[in-house]
């Protein structure tokens, strides 16, 4: 090949490779801007706000954040969402109120399921083959339950102090030493009448003063006679059994309609107009008030024969998981929960001192100061002995009261 045909040849080779490189470069065209956002769009998009509830809330509890425990057990109770509770003889409100302030407190349901029978047949209950995960009574209670079904071990501390507060000191004040329960409120007795059969200024001052022959077959006591029990704890057991088994039988003289069912049944007698007034438990009462019954409330105001006190009969009560129940996690929450944060109009309705400390400001310790009377007039026990007497003594006065004692 000669030299001018083959710088022919090259010449044609690079002008067609020109070519085609020019042609390929200009082919790629620049991608299409995003396209605005149209009102039908934003239309569709969640907001901000909506997105976030979708999403699993963040711990919020500092305590929470590096306690491992407390959050694995709040995952268990929400796969669990149900709860049976018995002893507190929650009423359907109750409940309601219960339901709502859970989900409010932790971010998830529960299904309460309340068993409206007394506290003292619970016993009874579980031998016959009752399920529950938490259960409520006094050291005695909590005892027996122990006895038959056992209550369930719980590390109190992995629950965090600013969300449970007090919960240990509950814990330390439970009514009775070594039960897997912490302390769920305190309760106390007072005079209950009729307000369309009595005024104020007629009514007794203590216990004693129903002996007077005026009140002669005018009044209820429980056949329980609890109160006599927990007056005898401010002196010891001889003395306390002697002053209280005497003032017993001299109640008893004086023609007092002896009312089944504890305070329930005394009250019930009241509102009938069957007599003007009842000694009985201060928080059976409320509910009823609150329903527009004609009765109300006062205190024993004056000291019992022997004592220079106005002591005021209390009681205290235990909330304690169940062992081996159908829900643990959801009992061990829930009975934290109930003894630190019941939400105000369960509480307000039950009559209950939360948590009966200095500085408690429940309707009933409200009551109870507009009257004089300090949170130290209050008799309680923290131990097995103070237990076992006021389970003596009442039950000394129980069977005067059922005339199988004099």
């Amino acid at each position: 090949m000669n030299l001018s045909l083959r710088r022919t040849l090259l010449l044609f080779a690079a002008l067609t490779a020109l070519v085609f490189l020019v042609a390929a470069c200009g082919s790629a065209e620049p991608p299409a801007p995003a396209a605005a956002p149209t009102a039908e769009m934003v239309a569709t998009e969640p907001p901000a706000a909506e997105m976030a509830a979708t999403e699993e809330p963040a711990a919020e509890m500092s305590g929470s954040v590096a306690n491992p425990e407390y959050l694995a057990l709040l995952e268990a109770a929400k796969q669990e969402g149900t709860l049976t509770v018995s002893g507190p003889n929650f009423d359907p409100d109750d409940v309601d109120n219960l339901e709502a302030g859970f989900l409010e407190k932790f971010g998830f349901p529960v299904k309460i399921i309340s068993d409206p029978g007394h506290v003292r047949e619970l016993p009874a209950r579980l031998k016959a083959g009752g399920k529950y995960d938490v259960i409520d009574g006094s050291g005695i209670t909590a005892g027996q339950v122990e006895e038959i079904v056992g209550l369930e071990p719980v590390d109190w501390s992995i629950f965090p102090e600013e969300e449970f507060p007090g919960l240990q000191e509950n814990y330390a004040a439970r009514s009775r030493p070594g039960i897997n329960c912490v302390l769920f409120f305190r309760f106390t007795w007072a005079f209950v009448y009729n307000t369309d059969m009595l005024s104020e200024d007629e009514l007794p001052r203590n216990m004693e003063d129903l002996t007077d022959p005026k009140w002669k077959g005018r009044f209820a006591v429980s056949d329980l006679a609890v109160p006599l029990g927990t007056m005898s704890l401010q002196w010891d057991e001889e003395e306390g059994m002697e002053k209280m088994v005497d003032l017993a039988r001299r109640l008893k003289a004086n023609g007092p309609v002896i009312a089944s069912g504890g305070s329930p049944g005394a009250i019930a007698k009241v509102v009938a107009g069957e007599v003007p007034i009842a000694t009985a438990a201060f928080s059976s009462a409320l509910g009823l008030i609150d329903q527009g019954a004609p009765i109300a409330l006062l205190p024993f105001r004056d000291p019992e024969v022997g004592s220079d006190t106005a002591y005021q009969p209390g009681l205290s009560m235990n909330v304690c998981p169940v062992k081996d129940s159908a829900n643990p996690n959801m009992a061990k929450l829930f009975t934290a929960w109930m003894s630190t944060g019941l939400p105000p109009e369960v509480s307000a309705n039950r009559g209950y001192f939360r948590p009966f400390r200095e500085g408690d400001t429940s309707f009933i310790a409200g009551f109870y100061r507009e009257h004089g009377i300090g949170i130290d007039q209050f008799l309680t026990h923290t131990d097995v002995a103070k237990e076992g007497q006021r389970k003596n003594v009442y039950g000394a006065a129980a069977e005067i009261y059922a005339g199988l004692a004099k």
